[in-house]
């Protein structure tokens, strides 16, 4: 095995997403901790010893996995910087000094850490011998990773030292995407550090002020406008291309999986926050207006993804025919099921189908990285945060609305399920007993077992879910109106959600939580 330990000095960590400078990169990305060891290879000397490590480590085949704590992102406060001095009149109010400095706004992404040690491990990889003193003397040269506030200690972990990751690399149930270092990272990296051209320029610099020697003086000015007539030499900053899936890992010893539904039980769980907005959170009731601001949202910014994704993202072919097949779900998870719930949404579990290929959920999970925003009109402003935390609260947890993996006998729904079809029957008994077939049907068409029994009610059993007759009703193209109830689900065997029904599953209605009270005769005990 190999390990590198980081120790965060201070505290916290000071390091933002690469594509949102107002979001921390939590865990941190093993190619941010290459490029950290990159860095200090380059501003002390370029040893050869530490270049070959470096590229060693870059061609490792196993990509790592991470022991990081829980980190509370602190709000985003804007700081007015000064720039570089430069030539001309200072535009900034107060000087107090005599230089041209004004001050820019920035802000500096900041998270508190549970735990102020991190470990990245290849658990099957040994340290080659060769590599092993100057990799180690160069992790004692880091002393920040990301941004200069973010003090760190790294060093080569002992096996013994090292707890259980909580992050593992997992194409197939990735939840994130985290940037690596590949082949050729450290080439790639050298060519935007231009450390040869800048110590040239700052040699040249220092001679051609220096009028001790004329001559030596005059040539430096030679080649300065030569060499550079543009001025300092160009340095970029560096950028990684390559990402790769990480998921918690899988439990030992997991339970015997109960059957399921077309959904993939793994949600991608985001939480919504108030950005600008004069509520201080959303309902269940506005669930249709937050799922279909969403899915454009999700539209528009991917253009650029196979069609397949694109398809998966829209419920629609490239024709704009509806698709046969499952595709993205939203699950409104609402704070209900408590003495105390009030129905307000807490974020929302995004579903994909199960058996879904490696790249169709890379493409997806792409899109859903991208949009980090919701528009919503006179509901203002709200961000979107993917929930990564080891114990989010109990209403933000998949398990608690899909019931895996031992799966749940008793049902009963969040938002009221939107009928396929009305029924003919004008009987009460016989119109309730055609809405529970169409239910069972619709079990059946999300790859469920009929249920024994399907109770119609217009109130949920979960406390805090608003009832049935307060949600806005679904329209067809001809603008009719779908009617719609709540209703409780009982199974002879065990299920595992998500569950999804009606003619509104993909947009938040029908969705169903399971139950554990004991059923009699159509009442809740």
């Amino acid at each position: 095995m190999i390990a590198l330990g980081i120790r965060y000095l201070n505290g916290f960590v000071a390091a933002a997403e690469a594509d949102d400078r107002d979001r921390v990169e939590w865990p941190p990305h093993p190619g941010r901790v290459f490029m950290a060891l990159a860095a200090a290879h380059f501003q002390t000397g370029a040893d050869p010893e530490e270049r070959k490590a470096l590229l060693w480590l870059e061609g490792l085949e196993e990509t790592p996995a991470i022991t990081a704590s829980e980190a509370l992102q602190r709000a985003v406060v804007t700081h007015y910087v000064p720039v570089s001095d430069k030539a001309g009149p200072s535009k900034a109010v107060l000087q107090s000094v005599p230089l041209t400095r004004d001050r820019q706004p920035r802000t500096f992404a900041r998270a508190w850490l549970e735990q102020e040690i991190v470990f990245l491990s290849w658990p099957s990889v040994e340290l080659d011998v060769s590599v092993r003193a100057a990799l180690g003397a160069l992790c004692a040269k880091v002393t920040r990773i990301g941004h200069p506030s973010s003090l760190v200690q790294m060093w080569l972990a002992n096996p013994d030292e090292i707890t259980e990751p909580n992050w593992v690399h997992d194409e197939d149930r990735a939840t994130i995407r985290l940037r690596v270092a590949t082949s050729n990272t450290l080439v790639n990296l050298e060519r935007w550090y231009n450390g040869v051209s800048v110590e040239t320029f700052a040699l040249l610099r220092v001679a051609a002020a220096d009028d001790s020697d004329r001559k030596a003086q005059k040539a430096a000015k030679e080649r300065l406008q030569k060499e550079f007539p543009d001025g300092p030499p160009l340095q970029l900053r560096p950028k990684l291309s390559t990402f790769r899936g990480y998921a918690r890992p899988l439990p030992q010893g997991e339970a015997k999986i109960a059957p399921g539904t077309i959904f993939d039980p793994k949600l991608f769980v985001f939480k919504l926050e108030p950005d600008t907005s004069p509520y201080r959170h959303l309902d269940l009731l506005s669930i249709l207006a937050v799922t279909h601001r969403w899915r454009e949202a999700l539209l528009s910014c991917s253009n650029d993804l196979p069609g397949s994704a694109r398809t998966l993202l829209s419920g629609h072919d490239v024709v704009g025919a509806p698709l046969e097949g499952p595709h993205l779900a939203f699950l409104p998870m609402a704070f209900v099921g408590h003495e105390h719930a009030d129905g307000r949404l807490l974020g929302m579990g995004l579903a994909i189908p199960e058996g879904l290929s490696r790249d169709d959920r890379r493409g997806v999970l792409l899109a859903l990285s991208r949009v980090r925003h919701l528009l919503l009109g006179r509901m203002g402003t709200w961000r979107v945060e993917m929930d990564t935390s080891g114990s989010p609260p109990w209403n933000l947890r998949a398990e608690t609305w899909t019931a895996h993996p031992e799966g749940a006998n008793r049902w009963s729904t969040v938002t009221p399920i939107a009928y396929d079809q009305h029924p003919k029957a004008t009987e009460k008994s016989a119109y309730q007993e055609q809405i529970a077939a169409m239910i069972g049907r619709a079990c059946f068409r999300i790859g469920l077992p009929e249920p024994r029994e399907v109770i119609l009610t217009p109130v949920s059993v979960h406390i805090g879910t608003p009832p049935s007759h307060a949600f806005p009703r679904l329209r067809r193209k001809d603008n009719s109106e779908r009617r719609h109830s709540h209703a409780i689900l009982v199974f002879d065997q065990a299920v595992r959600g998500p569950i999804l029904l009606g003619a509104g599953r993909y947009r938040g209605y029908g969705l169903c939580r399971p139950i554990h009270e004991q059923i009699d005769g159509g009442r809740i005990q």
